[in-house]
């Protein structure tokens, strides 16, 4: 009878509960999107089908979030999720469910195998290393992440002039915030866009992407555009 209520206790803990990590990730997307965050947890292990174990993310009260797609939004934040847990809680999920409430009350739910978003965390790790490197300054570091057959020319200099020219106007290059990914195929294959703003030293944001292949095991950058 003591350890059917030690079981017991330890499944009502895994649903209520929420870890330091995980709750450090439910904060840094508050911070990201302007926004209020909630979670549940949950299972599915119905006869017949494969256990599902879900983490659930709620967003809402964030002017941000009637800006952008759903979508796009959705797959950010999964991401942002995943990567907030310890390798030990990764195991502890099959899915990640993202809910949007925007300031018309409408609804958008996605939900995100856990598998894809360990793909999709080391296919960004080239847009990590594009951003950072911009508000470093360490525009060397560009021409090295990129892959040379879609971006032949040299972009040190490039984009050296471009940060330049933008902080000449908003103030100094302070940092910069992803807001979402998105998928797009075509003859070329599947890419991944990974989209994010420029934060400038009195307060602008500018919009800016990077671009991954989806499909191969080439992690390089292969595109990108700042606005």
């Amino acid at each position: 009878m003591r350890s059917t209520i030690y079981l017991f206790l330890l499944a009502i803990c895994f649903i209520a509960c929420v870890s330091e990590n995980e709750q450090k990730g439910l904060d840094y997307i508050a911070d990201l999107y302007d926004a209020e965050t909630s979670y549940s947890k949950s299972f599915n292990n119905s006869v017949g089908t494969k256990a599902m174990k879900k983490f659930n993310v709620k967003v809402s009260g964030s002017a941000r979030i009637d800006t952008l797609e759903p979508t796009v939004t959705t797959a950010n934040i999964a991401m942002l999720m995943f990567e907030s847990f310890t390798e030990k809680e990764k195991g502890n999920y099959t899915h990640i469910d993202v809910e949007l409430i925007n300031s018309k009350n409408d609804t958008s739910a996605y939900y995100y195998p856990v598998d894809i978003l360990e793909e999709l965390s080391t296919k960004s790790n080239s847009y990590k290393q594009f951003s950072q490197s911009l508000v470093d300054n360490k525009f060397e570091v560009l021409d090295e992440i990129k892959d040379a057959t879609h971006i032949p020319n040299k972009t040190e200099d490039g984009l050296k002039s471009k940060i330049r020219a933008m902080e000449q106007r908003w103030g100094k290059l302070r940092s910069y915030e992803p807001f979402g990914i998105a998928e797009a195929t075509d003859d070329m294959g599947t890419i991944y866009q990974f989209q994010g703003y420029l934060i400038f030293g009195n307060g602008v944001r500018k919009p800016y992407f990077t671009v991954a292949e989806a499909q191969t095991d080439n992690h390089k950058l292969i595109g990108f555009r700042i606005f």
